[in-house]
């Protein structure tokens, strides 16, 4: 067999494989959206495979109708955004700090840091639990926020640790020469240098505090502190009887603003997962 047409075997094979992949990988979304729009009667009637009989948006409506939606939509995004702001904030300082500043138990530090990854968070809920009643704070915004930045914290700084040792020396330098405090530096300077990494982390973090639902499940009780993924639960009926077209949709709804979020910042984050790549 020739060179050329070894390659156009190898293309072909190339394209039927991605294009398995890429069903395997689109299917379960086209299923969840089509769902969305079944009627009680189409799941009793129709495969699960089939297409809903008519365009039906009744489902989408119900879920903001009979849902205090809107309430958990507003809980995860003050979740959401109170966990971001300090973590990057914090992280990016410490990574930034480990990386650039050397000072004598530096690595010993960043070790410190890192031990976060072995611990997983399961454990850890059972003692918050008590601290947290202990200290009259169950139910409350802190307690789903406070475990979140505290265990998100040793990934982030070992992610923002890679990308500043990545950043020019010789571009701080000169901002200190001309008279930069170290943190006007670091805001004035680094900070906007360093918007792809920012955003990586952010991403990834915002992903998973957003879809978080052992946190919020633990240390909240009433309904009005109810996020959007413990919202699910609320079309679950008598006997465990779901009612399956408002469940699917209300599952559209939950997860749409992650996909928006990721369509809009992945350019950004591919950039900052390949900084550190090759150094220029």
């Amino acid at each position: 067999m020739s060179t050329s047409r070894k390659r156009a075997v190898s293309a072909v094979v190339r394209v039927i494989v991605a294009g398995i992949l890429l069903v395997f990988m689109v299917y379960p979304i086209f299923y969840v959206i089509m769902s969305s729009m079944k009627t009680k009667d189409d799941f009793r009637h129709l495969p699960s495979w089939a297409l809903p009989s008519a365009f039906n948006i009744d489902n989408y409506i119900k879920v903001f109708t009979t849902s205090p939606m809107l309430n958990y939509f507003k809980n995860s995004i003050i979740i959401t955004v109170g966990v971001l702001i300090p973590l990057l904030l914090f992280s990016f300082m410490a990574g930034f700090a480990l990386s650039k500043i050397q000072f004598k138990w530096n690595k010993k530090l960043l070790s410190y840091f890192l031990l976060g990854l072995m611990l997983p968070f399961q454990v850890a809920l059972i003692p918050l639990f008590t601290i947290f009643s202990k200290l009259n704070i169950l139910n409350t915004y802190a307690a789903v926020i406070l475990p979140q930045i505290a265990f998100s914290l040793s990934y982030s700084i070992q992610l923002f640790y890679s990308f500043s040792k990545f950043l020019p020396d010789e571009i701080i330098e000169a901002a200190i020469i001309d008279g930069c405090s170290p943190f006007r530096t670091f805001f004035k300077v680094v900070f906007p240098m360093s918007t792809n990494s920012l955003l990586t982390v952010a991403t990834m973090q915002g992903v998973f505090t957003w879809n978080d639902f052992i946190n919020a499940y633990t240390f909240t009780r009433s309904t009005s502190m109810k996020t959007v993924t413990l919202g699910l639960n609320d079309f679950v009926g008598f006997m465990g009887t779901k009612d399956w077209g408002a469940t699917f949709a209300a599952i559209v709804v939950t997860v749409l603003p992650t996909f928006i979020f990721y369509f809009f910042t992945n350019k950004y984050m591919l950039s900052g997962l390949t900084a550190g790549a090759v150094k220029g």
